[in-house]
């Protein structure tokens, strides 16, 4: 929570109450399935390409 919330320190995170850290625990959760689902939306569009098209004589 430190990372994800902008001027969140160790001691506030540890002072915060308990509703409003497991509020922001679950936004850190949501925002990094995001970027999981993004980054394997990118990684199945750059591997199901093609590569060139090219014949090998024997």
């Amino acid at each position: 929570m430190c990372y994800y919330g902008n001027g969140f320190t160790q001691e506030g995170v540890y002072r915060l109450p308990v509703h409003l850290r497991n509020f922001y625990y679950n936004q850190l959760v949501d925002a990094k399935e995001k970027e999981n689902k993004s980054a394997e939306g990118k990684n199945r569009t750059t591997s199901s390409t093609r590569g060139p098209n090219v014949r090998v004589r024997k």
